[in-house]
């Protein structure tokens, strides 16, 4: 389970780090073509932050959310309101990396921030969404007749 939750971890935390990645591609072609700007994203360590500090914070919401369900009650993984409710406390809460790693990177800018605040329901609502897939193992042991 710890397995699953951390891909579901890292196909999260790439997201962030693709947009991270995609601006600071296009802040250096800017750059190269028109001189120095006014933008942190110029600096390679910054960029460096943004994209792998976003990638840390998907694998810690991945391996937090795959322990648990790993090895919480039973009763509490096979209820599917439960389960949703717990991935989406989780998700939303360790969520909040990607506002300290947005904020560091770009210097304490409000928009960026901004937009992190706002993705941090809609992360914990894609966990809870793809709890089901990552306790998968789990639930479909307490199913099993054999058991």
């Amino acid at each position: 389970m710890l397995r699953r939750g951390l891909g579901f971890g890292l196909r999260a935390g790439a997201i962030p780090a693709g947009v991270c990645a995609v601006l600071w591609a296009v802040t250096m072609v800017t750059w190269y073509l028109y001189g120095p700007g006014d933008s942190t994203l110029e600096d390679p360590a910054l960029a460096a932050v943004a994209v792998l500090g976003s990638l840390a914070v998907g694998v810690l919401i991945g391996a937090a959310i795959g322990l648990v369900l790993a090895y919480a009650p039973l009763r509490l993984v096979a209820s599917g309101p439960l389960r949703a409710l717990v991935c989406f406390a989780l998700g939303g809460t360790l969520s909040s990396g990607e506002v300290v790693v947005t904020a560091e990177a770009t210097d304490g800018g409000y928009g960026p921030i901004f937009v992190a605040l706002l993705a941090m329901p809609v992360v914990g609502a894609v966990a809870a969404a793809r709890s089901r897939d990552i306790a998968a193992a789990r639930i479909g042991a307490a199913a099993s007749p054999l058991t």
